[in-house]
């Protein structure tokens, strides 16, 4: 049986390091070697390996590094995981006849959702701007598909942890240090990063780049109290520091206080928690203090934009015109909403500025929604909210005393504060946060088999522990 050493991680970070370095000098090379570690995964018969590779993917992939477009749609690292994964499900399927249809507690909302913004097309503005929505929304029933169907024991939660915790620490080294090493040179693409002080990744604009490794933070410091040796959990307790140094490095004010509201919330609910979230405040502090005293370089101007700027989210104009344009299209569409995509031609009518300046997007989803799908699109969206929360209820419930109560806890934090920080930037099908709840809709699933075989006096497929420790 293949047994997992600290070496084989070893192995994986330089391979992912290997991987985006390759597909920044000559994006064919990494593609081809994908690929062939996707083929040789479903060779193999271990699929779950092809999942935790498209996870990578799909958070180390940008619009800025993808490498062509099909019409409207950019084509990265991302995609062609996504189809050889795709192909391994359907391979899995017919080999051992496993069931492909799933109903899992949030899809029947979701479906509803995805059914209004199709039949949105039939009056949308313009039909390749609409259909180039529900093709995102496609991506997601699959990548969710893929998940659900390939996590099925607690073993396999825990594996796609460290894919996602490794591939965020990577990226916060290559954005970290790929400027100063010649191997990235983002900065100049975006105009909320040109003047220096704010990291983009691997070429997002820096909100994105923030909200891209704020998921993990919470769990990865979670993950770490359940590891058993003592250097696997100190490793992991660092990598946490080292993911939010990295998150702060873009000078996300809307990151930061989405791990605030995640922490507080958690913290709210699991009177363990609050000691632990005392304590991350307090390196929280101290770092904004460091900032304040020393040069500590991008994470210096990072944490400086942060702290000095806190009054500044709502202050600028360019939300609330943005905001008063949704408005407007909700309005002079009686509720009913301009249809997938359209935005922008749209905008002119609004706001001739904002429609010739690169502010032209709803900035939030819920005005997304507003502007787009009307007063269903935002029945659905909280639909959705409420689906979810009722799902992590019960996952709280199903691994109470087992070591899976601590993720039960951090991913919907991680989530609770992606949802408030929505409200003032990103779009509804941004990833990864449909993959995020992919895995914690996987965790459902393992955690309720788990507590009913404890109900039946069976040994559960998650160990026991218990916060109190």
């Amino acid at each position: 049986m293949f047994r997992v050493t600290p070496l084989f991680w070893i192995g994986v970070i330089l391979a992912q390091i290997l991987l985006l370095a390759l597909f920044v000098y000559d994006y064919r090379i990494s593609i081809v070697l994908v690929a062939g570690i996707v083929a040789v995964t479903v060779m193999l018969d271990r699929p779950i390996w092809a999942v935790g590779f498209m996870l990578g993917a799909r958070i180390s992939s940008t619009a800025t590094t993808s490498f062509f477009t099909i019409g409207k749609v950019s084509v990265g690292m991302f995609e062609p995981v996504l189809l050889f994964t795709l192909i391994a499900l359907t391979f899995k399927a017919v080999l051992v006849q496993k069931r492909l249809i799933r109903w899992w507690p949030w899809q029947p909302v979701y479906l509803a959702y995805f059914a209004w913004s199709s039949l949105g097309l039939l009056w949308c503005t313009k039909f390749s701007d609409g259909l180039k929505d529900i093709i995102g929304l496609c991506v997601i029933l699959a990548t969710n598909l893929v998940i659900i169907c390939f996590i099925e024991t607690w073993e396999d939660v825990k594996l796609m942890l460290w894919f996602w915790i490794i591939t965020c620490a990577t990226i916060g080294v290559l954005s970290m240090f790929g400027d100063k090493l010649g191997l990235t040179s983002y900065a100049s693409m975006w105009k909320a990063s040109a003047g220096g002080g704010r990291e983009t990744g691997l070429g997002q604009q820096p909100n994105w780049y923030a909200m891209n490794l704020m998921f993990v933070i919470h769990s990865c410091g979670g993950f770490a109290l359940i590891q058993k040796r003592p250097i696997v959990r100190w490793g992991l307790m660092l990598t946490t520091v080292w993911i939010f140094l990295s998150m702060m490095t873009s000078g996300s004010r809307g990151g930061a206080y989405s791990i605030v509201i995640g922490g507080f919330l958690a913290a709210l609910g699991q009177p363990r928690f609050r000691a632990w979230f005392v304590g991350f405040a307090a390196v929280g502090i101290g770092l904004f203090a460091l900032a304040y005293v020393g040069d500590l370089g991008d994470l210096d101007k990072g944490l400086d934009r942060i702290s000095l700027n806190l009054g500044v989210l709502f202050t600028q104009d360019i939300r609330g015109m943005n905001w008063a344009a949704c408005i407007g299209m909700f309005w002079d569409t009686h509720g009913i909403g301009i249809g997938p995509g359209g935005y922008i031609d749209n905008l002119q009518k609004y706001s001739d500025w904002l429609y010739h300046s690169v502010y032209r997007y709803p900035h939030g989803i819920f005005w997304g929604e507003v502007a787009h799908h009307g007063v269903i699109g935002v029945i659905l969206l909280f639909g959705i909210v409420l689906s979810v929360t009722l799902m992590a209820r019960d996952v709280i419930k199903y691994t109470k005393g087992t070591e899976a109560e601590v993720l039960a806890w951090s991913m919907p934090a991680s989530m609770a504060g992606y949802f408030a920080w929505s409200f003032v930037e990103f779009n509804f099908d941004e990833k990864p946060f449909w993959e995020w709840l992919g895995l914690y809709t996987a965790l459902y699933f393992v955690a309720r088999r788990s507590w009913e075989a404890r109900e039946k006096g069976l040994p559960g497929d998650i160990p026991k522990w218990t916060l109190n420790l």
